[in-house]
């Protein structure tokens, strides 16, 4: 496509507005999307209210919405629970029952009746349930993650005999959806080369695509004042698993170590929605969980490091690549960072058990030349390979070999 005579029609399908930038994926995708629509005309089809703060700044950034009222997906309750015990007779996973409505499949057909989309770009796995059978228009998946990972990960992890078992059941669901659904559209892009060799190896009948995740590298930048040399950060939305079990692991099993060697040591857990028992770990000495926060740069302009102690996840994460523009000395786990291209001892340390985690962190703090080093080599890597605009020309040259494919 010539992008100097024609711009690309594109139609975003989503479980949600991705705004306020609260999440990773709402990070991603609001970015990416900006910097689209520098080059396509993008309408978007999510679940939503049109008074909805989400809503609106879709409105005002010219990405124009198009809301769908949102099924009960609340965690709780008795009809939680039958929804689950419904799942068990499903061929399909809880993630995609879950967001599947009559009315946005009848919204989508609406749109693609009363308007000419050269491509639908499915922003979440589960979501190409909508678009299998869509003809006349080429179909694109954004995989956040590989979802089975996430399961697979979820099943190790889990020691309650039923919960493991129904884990388990749930893992197979998606193994088998995604083993499908990628051979529903005409492309797909994944976080991570590793994903995206995983969805080549399904046998798909094209080249999927890596686009990484980014940073605003204006928005985060290295704070005026000196770090807090007896403070430690961890951010994420903590409605999602795997940020809950990175928590719960570390104030359980690695702060303790890091107490008996700094008996004032401080830890910070920032991130949305905590759950009951992420909001308790607050009772223990040295911790402090914020809830939802307007801004996370204060807080990471505090910390001397920046901890992802994840254990279960998939796709890249873009709370690393935040720390690394702000100059932060990062220790991460194998499995939190995954997907980016960093390098051990040279701008983040790795990890993966809880004595190793523990020294990685009592290393950093004490030496400051090594916080230095690894904070300013980390800006370097984010500046050379993850910034939203370089992510998002390369997603649009994407899309557009994906509308000249025969």
């Amino acid at each position: 496509m010539d992008e100097t005579t024609s711009r690309l029609r594109l139609l975003l399908i989503d479980e949600e507005f991705p705004y306020p930038l609260t999440s990773g994926k709402r990070l991603r995708t609001y970015n990416l999307l900006r910097e689209l629509s520098r080059r396509c005309d993008i309408t978007t089809l999510a679940y939503g209210d049109p008074d909805s703060e989400g809503f609106r700044r879709f409105e005002r950034d010219g990405l124009t919405p198009v809301a769908v009222p949102a099924p009960d997906r609340r965690q709780s309750g008795l009809r939680f629970y039958w929804r689950l015990f419904g799942n068990l007779f499903s061929p399909y996973p809880y993630i995609v029952t879950s967001h599947t409505t009559r009315r946005f499949h009848r919204r989508l057909r609406q749109l693609l009746a009363r308007h000419s989309f050269d491509l639908v770009l499915c922003e979440w796995t589960p979501y190409a349930r909508f678009v299998k059978d869509l003809p006349g228009v080429r179909k694109v998946i954004t995989a956040h993650n590989i979802e089975a990972a996430i399961w697979r990960r979820y099943e190790q992890q889990e020691t309650q005999p039923l919960r493991r078992l129904y884990i388990r059941l749930q893992r197979t669901k998606v193994e088998a959806f995604e083993a499908r659904c990628f051979g529903w559209v005409d492309g797909a892009i994944a976080v991570s080369e590793s994903e995206a060799r995983q969805i080549a190896e399904l046998g798909v009948p094209y080249p999927p695509a890596v686009v990484e995740n980014g940073v605003d590298v204006g928005y985060f930048t290295a704070p005026a004042d000196d770090p807090d040399p007896g403070q430690i950060v961890f951010s994420g939305a903590m409605d999602w698993r795997p940020n809950q079990d990175a928590a719960l692991w570390f104030v359980q099993e690695i702060f303790p170590l890091l107490r008996r060697a700094r008996p004032n040591l401080a830890v910070t857990i920032v991130g949305r929605d905590p759950v009951r028992r992420i909001r308790e770990l607050g009772r223990v000495e040295g911790v402090t969980v914020t809830g939802t926060v307007a801004d996370v740069r204060p807080y990471l302009a505090r910390a001397a490091v920046f901890i992802v102690p994840l254990r279960i996840g998939g796709g890249s994460r873009l709370k690393i690549l935040e720390a690394m523009a702000m100059r932060k000395a990062v220790v991460s786990t194998s499995v939190g960072a995954e997907g980016l291209r960093v390098a051990a001892d040279e701008n983040i340390m790795i990890a993966d058990d809880a004595p190793a985690f523990a020294q990685a962190v009592l290393r950093c703090l004490g030496e400051p030349d090594l916080r230095r080093r690894l904070g300013e080599n980390g800006r370097r890597l984010v500046e050379r390979e993850y910034r939203w605009d370089i992510l998002g020309h390369k997603m649009y040259e994407y899309l557009c070999r994906v509308m000249q494919q025969k």
